[in-house]
């Protein structure tokens, strides 16, 4: 029996043959694919609602980027605009918060009125202000703009919402920081403690898994935006400062302009304005002083205007163009000094009445000139004085009969006459007590400058006779005194001769006195008196060889007063 008829007789049943299997096993093959259609139909749902949550995740975070930067944006003005008060109430550890609404400083002042209080995580925004470590002059307040509350944030996506989120954008992640350290988007940036003081705008502080931006304004630098505004912006002077160079038109030196005040440059980059009363593209005024050359000879070489100066390297000379050639200005190539001859000695420095449009002389300085001889004058006291060198400034030389001979006498012909007959007034005066009569003479000198006054003096007396009588006896004195404006003697000398007896005799004086500026009086005195045989007035005579007699003058007296600079 076989294997088939040992079945058939166990079960009764006769199994179909070979040509139904075929049969039965399509219908069996059918069912299993529908069920592998629907797995895999099921995975694919399961992968669409996954992708379909991954894109509705990367849209959260790209709006919540959105809306920190807007909110970013709005910080960094609301610091610049009110720095000043800011930067009197923040310390590194005590801040000044910011609140969406609701604070002193609030941010929605900067920000539309429809935008929302949270970002697409629920968190809200808080703007915590402090001073920026190390003391800096002035106070440079850093500030970190964090959110509180709502959703935590998985890492994989702070780092993309921080990376898109505008400038000083950053997060506090949880991998790798155990410290809760605020830290920009790629490491540009880290704050251990990014809340020091533990405040916060909802009462929930900022923690892990929420967004910071920082914030870093000193008063000075300027924000960084891609245009420049035509008209001033309120608090914030740097939306109209230009932050790279500007690179101007070009145009040529002293070509016809028409718009005035248009700015252009030459072919070297120097500034042209176009002048509206010249109608030219005329440089600025700082490029009169034109680049330096080699040396003096140099400037043929180069272009000029009327008004350049340039600087020679070689000794450091400027010199001026004044339309046809370069004039040293003081100190030519040569060294030598050009000075104006413009003033003279005394005259009042700086002159006076002062040009007004020329200010005046400091204390620290000297004014220097020449007069119209070349000589060096410099601005002392107010006058105009020379240096180092003694010049005469006055000269007075005269002689005086003092008692005339009625006879007439030839000794001193050049002098001028007596002045009076009465020896006890005017000029003269007479000294009862001991007898004695003084001439006196008086003149004065002006100095202008510190200078010196030198007199020199002398006197004579006759009292011999020829062929008597004789006997007669006199005696001659005489001082010289130097006096100031206020009458004070400066200076005093004298001398006399011993008593004369039918003889003659002089003395000589002499006083030099320095002097400031000033006038200054000089007094000759002379003095005689006589003891026997003769009274005031007398005649006196000698004996010539021939026995004649030869009359002579009694009393002379002489002086030359110079003064000196």
């Amino acid at each position: 029996m076989t294997e088939r008829t040992r079945t058939v007789a166990r079960t009764g049943v006769r199994r179909a043959g070979p040509r139904a299997r075929p049969a039965r096993r399509m219908s069996g093959f059918t069912l299993v694919e529908m069920l592998a259609v629907l797995a895999l139909a099921a995975l694919m749902m399961a992968g669409l609602v996954t992708l379909t949550n991954s894109s509705l995740d990367d849209t959260r975070a790209q709006q919540a980027a959105l809306y920190q930067s807007q909110l970013t944006a709005a910080a960094t003005r609301l610091i610049q605009q009110n720095y000043t008060a800011l930067a009197t109430q923040v310390t590194t550890t005590s801040p000044v918060i910011a609140k969406m609404t609701g604070s002193t400083y609030q941010l929605s002042t900067y920000l539309p009125n429809a935008l929302s209080g949270t970002n697409p995580y629920g968190q809200a925004p808080c703007l915590l202000v402090y001073a920026a470590p190390g003391g800096a002059s002035p106070v440079a307040l850093q500030a970190l703009l964090v959110t509180e509350g709502g959703r935590t944030i998985p890492d994989s996506e702070l780092g993309y919402i921080a990376a898109n989120a505008g400038p000083g954008g950053g997060s506090i992640q949880a991998t790798n920081n155990a410290i809760g350290a605020a830290i920009g988007a790629f490491g540009t940036w880290k704050i251990d403690t990014p809340n020091p003081a533990n405040t916060s705008c909802t009462g929930t502080k900022t923690g892990t898994g929420h967004l910071a931006s920082l914030i870093f304004y000193d008063g000075t630098q300027a924000q960084n935006v891609d245009y420049l505004y035509r008209v001033a912006v309120p608090g914030n002077p740097q939306a109209n400062t230009m932050q790279v160079p500007i690179v101007l038109a070009r145009q040529i030196d002293y070509a016809a302009c028409t718009q005035p005040g248009a700015i252009a440059a030459d072919a070297l980059g120097n500034v042209l304005n176009c002048d509206g009363t010249q109608n030219l593209w005329v440089p600025q005024a700082a490029y009169h002083w034109r680049e330096p050359v080699a040396d003096e000879a140099a400037l043929a070489g180069v272009a000029a205007h009327q008004g350049d100066v340039r600087l020679t390297v070689a000794t450091n000379r400027a010199y001026a163009y004044n339309g046809a050639t370069w004039q040293a200005l003081a100190v030519d190539e040569a060294g030598n000094l050009a000075l104006g001859n413009a003033h003279n000695v005394g005259d009042p420095c700086p002159p006076a009445p002062q040009n007004s449009a020329i200010a005046p002389a400091s204390a620290s300085t000297t004014l220097v000139s020449a007069d119209a001889n070349g000589r060096v004058l410099s601005c002392r006291g107010g006058r105009w004085q020379t240096q180092s060198e003694i010049e005469p400034a006055s000269s007075l030389t005269g002689c005086q009969i003092v008692m005339a001979n009625p006879n007439g006498a030839g000794d001193y012909s050049a002098c001028t006459g007596q002045p009076a007959t009465n020896f006890q007034s005017g000029d003269y005066s007479y000294n009862g007590s001991n007898g004695t009569y003084s001439y006196t003479f008086r003149t004065t000198v002006n100095l202008t400058k510190p200078g010196i006054i030198v007199a020199s003096t002398w006197a004579h007396l006759n009292d011999g006779m020829c062929n008597g009588p004789y006997g007669n006896r006199g005696q001659l004195s005489q001082s010289i005194d130097i006096t100031d404006s206020g009458n004070h003697n400066l200076g005093h000398t004298e001398s006399q001769t011993p008593t004369l007896q039918d003889d003659s005799g002089g003395i000589n004086n002499a006083l030099a006195q320095a002097g400031t500026p000033g006038t200054y009086t000089i007094i000759v005195t002379t003095n005689w008196a006589t003891y026997a045989g003769i009274t005031t007035p007398w005649v006196s005579s000698f004996c010539g060889q021939s026995g004649q007699t030869i009359w002579n003058t009694p009393v002379a007296a002489g002086w030359t007063i110079n003064s000196y600079y």
